[in-house]
C-alpha cells in the first residue's frame, strides 16, 4: 500500500482513474500496518525459530507444513491476481511507469514471500543460523523502514490533515445550509430572518462551534460566512467536492458567499465575495 500511494504521487500525474490516484488515506493506513505488523511478524518469527532450535516445537509437524502451504498458496495467488488485474489495467490503456512500476513492486514482494516460505519448507536443521534467514530479515527491516521514511516524507503532517477536515465539514455545512433555506422560502415564501430556528440548530463550525454568519440581502438574496483554515489546492486529489466553483473551493481566512434562492430543487449559481 505504501510503495503503490508513493508511485501513484511522482508517477501517476495522469491518472485515468481513481485506482492510480495518490490518496493520502490509503497511504496512512500502510504506514500505520507497517509501523505496528512488522515488529509483531518478526517478534513472532524469532519465537517461532528459537522454539524449533532448542526442540520445544516441531518444524516437521502438521501444524507448521500446513500454515506454511498456506502462506505459499495465498502468496501464489497474489502474484497471479494481482499480475493479472496489472495486465487488465495495461491493456485498458493505462500504460505509464506506474503501472510497470506496482507490477515490479508486487512480484518483489510476494515473490520474496513466496521464495522465503518455500526455503523455510524443505529446511531441515534450525539449530544452525541460517543466512539465507537472517538476509530475509534484514531485508524486511530495509524495506520496512524505506517505506515507512517515504510514506511519512509526502504525507501531510497531523496539523494540517485536521485543518483540512475541518475544512470539508465547513463545507458540507454550508452546502446543507443552503439547501435547508431554499427549503424554508419554498414553504413560507420569505427567507429565514436568521438562523436560529431548530432545522439550522445542527450547522456550526466544526472547530470553534459558533454558528455561521448568516445575513439577508434582499428578497431572495442572502449571505453565508465562514473561516476556513487553508486555501483549496484546485490541484489537489485529496479534495473530492462537487458541485459550482463556489465554497467548495474556499481560501483560507474569512469567506462569504451570496446567494439566490430558488423556487424548484435548482439551486442559483454562488457568486463568492471576497473579504
Amino acid at each position: 500500500m505504501i510503495l503503490f500511494q508513493i508511485i501513484n504521487k511522482f508517477f501517476s500525474v495522469q491518472a485515468i482513474d481513481f485506482a492510480g490516484r495518490f490518496e493520502q488515506s490509503q497511504l496512512k493506513v500502510g504506514l500505520a500496518s507497517v509501523f505496528i505488523l512488522t515488529p509483531v511478524f518478526l517478534a513472532i518469527s524469532a519465537w517461532l525459530h528459537h522454539h524449533y532450535k532448542i526442540g520445544k516445537l516441531n518444524h516437521k509437524s502438521g501444524i507448521h507444513r500446513w500454515l506454511t502451504y498456506l502462506m505459499l498458496f495465498v502468496s501464489a495467488l497474489t502474484i497471479i491476481g494481482r499480475l493479472i488485474y496489472q495486465l487488465f489495467r495495461f491493456l485498458d490503456g493505462d500504460y505509464a511507469a506506474a503501472v510497470i512500476l506496482k507490477t515490479l513492486v508486487i512480484l518483489a514482494i510476494a515473490g520474496g514471500i513466496f521464495g522465503y516460505y518455500l526455503y523455510d519448507l524443505i529446511r531441515q536443521d534450525f539449530r544452525r543460523r541460517s543466512k539465507t534467514s537472517f538476509i530475509a530479515l534484514v531485508l524486511v527491516i530495509i524495506v520496512a523502514i524505506a517505506a515507512m521514511v517515504g510514506g511519512f516524507l509526502i504525507i501531510d503532517p497531523p496539523a494540517k490533515a485536521r485543518a483540512m477536515k475541518f475544512d470539508q465539514q465547513r463545507v458540507n455545512n454550508l452546502y446543507e445550509l443552503n439547501s435547508l433555506i431554499n427549503d424554508y422560502y419554498r414553504e413560507n415564501k420569505q427567507l429565514p430572518a436568521d438562523l436560529s430556528a431548530d432545522r439550522f440548530s445542527y450547522f456550526q463550525d466544526p472547530q470553534t462551534e459558533q454558528k455561521y454568519e448568516y445575513k439577508v440581502l434582499g428578497e431572495k438574496e442572502y449571505e453565508l460566512c465562514a473561516e476556513f483554515a487553508l486555501a483549496v489546492d484546485l490541484n489537489s486529489r485529496d479534495y473530492y467536492y462537487s458541485g459550482n466553483k463556489d465554497w467548495s473551493y474556499h481560501q483560507a481566512g474569512r469567506q462569504c458567499f451570496s446567494n439566490r434562492v430558488v423556487d424548484d430543487s435548482r439551486l442559483a449559481p454562488v457568486e463568492v465575495i471576497k473579504q
